[in-house]
């Protein structure tokens, strides 16, 4: 299940109802909450939106990086916690970023994605003693060659 909030900003409360094969009782709603507004101010990412794969060929290995910038006047500790699924890889370039600098997270396919659309993404923790969290979209169309 993928959520959209291009169209909201802020704290965001949603409902969905889970279908399943329960002859008693067909769907149970499930609640979901999200702080929509992006990365915290001190960081910086460049794409904004996250890495996008677009359409390629499920046998060629694919990679793509997205720039992490330290906007803030002290060292950053940064870690992934949220790997995505076994057919993608995330690494980083630098555990730490000093003020004003930057580090690269590279994602790349490792096995064989499922055909068609996907959506995953990366967590990761930023200075574990703040226990602020940062998740990266990952998209793409993978297609038989």
């Amino acid at each position: 299940m993928t959520f959209n909030t291009k169209k909201y900003s802020g704290p965001v409360r949603k409902s969905v109802q889970v279908l399943c094969s329960d002859s008693e009782r067909r769907s149970y709603p499930l609640q979901v909450s999200a702080l929509v507004g992006g990365a915290p101010p001190t960081v910086g990412l460049d794409p904004e939106r996250g890495i996008n794969f677009e359409r390629f060929s499920v046998d060629e290995k694919q990679e793509a990086t997205i720039t992490i910038t330290n906007y803030s006047p002290k060292p950053m500790h940064l870690k992934i916690i949220g790997p995505p699924p076994d057919y993608l890889l995330a690494t980083l370039s630098s555990p730490v970023v000093q003020p004003r600098e930057s580090v690269e997270l590279t994602v790349s396919t490792n096995n064989s994605p499922p055909l068609g659309r996907f959506a995953s993404s990366v967590t990761l923790l930023i200075d574990e003693s703040k226990n602020t969290r940062l998740t990266i979209p990952v998209s793409g169309v993978s297609m038989m060659r």
